[in-house]
């Protein structure tokens, strides 16, 4: 009877555990993704090192068609995303260089399976040395600029998907495309103005259809934790990579015919704004 009981709970504990996808289902997910459709009912529960060894290996599919590494998002920046996955902190997924538009880009409203537009910001890597530093200051002085970035996110998970950070990580974080628009140069004072700056979305009729008054946050502190985290992965940063580094901002719907327009104003620098139209 005790033997019993001891496999029963043993059963218990090992069913809150799940299993990584494995190359097969990892393939099938690929080829979803890149149809637009809705990846199969996964495990959740594995471990965080699981989690980016099938995140690699995910990526490595989608390169055939989406071309090389071009850089990295920053996922869950907030306390409250983090609790919401059961996250102890940041996490990151991997932009593809054909993920990347510029400004004025028209892109279709179905671009994914379930599309969300991100306010949210990028700076580029101005060279290799950023992965010998160890703090945001000392980081902002490898940055050569700070870019507006909308964001297009996308949800590629079946309904009622339980998840938890590492299915997030494994599923590359929501990555699905975005826009680059305009940029500053990066410096300390533009770095320093940033939890004060507002970011806000006009829609073609230049009414204002989302708004982010004041930050509150320094978007740029995750920096250093990413670049130690690639740097343990064997994938250091490189001259040139362009970084999501995320945004507080609640996602916003996409649809067709809009065309939408981020906009930055930060203290001492000229307005900055990115658009995108969205077709049918």
């Amino acid at each position: 009877m005790k033997s019993l009981a001891i496999l029963l709970l043993f059963s218990v504990v090992a069913s809150a555990y799940g299993a990584a996808p494995t190359p097969d289902t990892l393939r099938t997910i690929a080829d979803r993704y890149l149809a637009k459709q809705p990846a199969p009912i996964l495990d959740k529960g594995f471990s965080m090192d699981e989690a980016l060894g099938a995140q690699r290996a995910f990526i490595d599919l989608l390169k055939p068609k989406l071309g090389p590494v071009a850089g990295y998002k920053i996922g869950l920046i907030t306390k409250a995303g983090q609790e919401r996955f059961g996250a102890t902190g940041p996490v990151h997924g991997v932009l593809l260089k054909k993920m990347l538009h510029y400004d004025g880009a028209e892109i279709s409203a179905n671009y994914g399976v379930k599309p969300g537009l991100e306010l949210d910001m990028g700076v580029i890597v101005k060279d290799d040395a950023i992965n010998e530093t160890k703090t945001m200051d000392e980081a902002i002085a490898h940055l050569s600029y700070l870019t507006t970035f909308i964001e297009l996110v996308d949800t590629i998970t079946a309904t009622n998907q339980p998840m938890d950070a590492p299915l997030l990580v494994a599923l590359n974080v929501g990555a699905r495309a975005g826009v680059i628009g305009s940029r500053v140069r990066m410096s300390p004072a533009v770095a320093k103005a940033l939890p004060e700056m507002r970011m806000y979305l006009t829609d073609e009729t230049g009414q204002v259809i989302a708004d982010v008054p004041k930050l509150h946050l320094q978007p740029l502190e995750n920096l250093p934790w990413l670049i130690a985290d690639l740097k343990k992965a064997g994938t250091p940063l490189k001259s040139g990579d362009f970084i999501s580094v995320g945004s507080p901002a609640t996602i916003q719907p996409v649809t067709a015919g809009k065309k939408i327009t981020l906009h930055y104003e930060i203290k001492d620098v000229s307005p900055l704004a990115a658009s995108v139209k969205f077709k049918e």
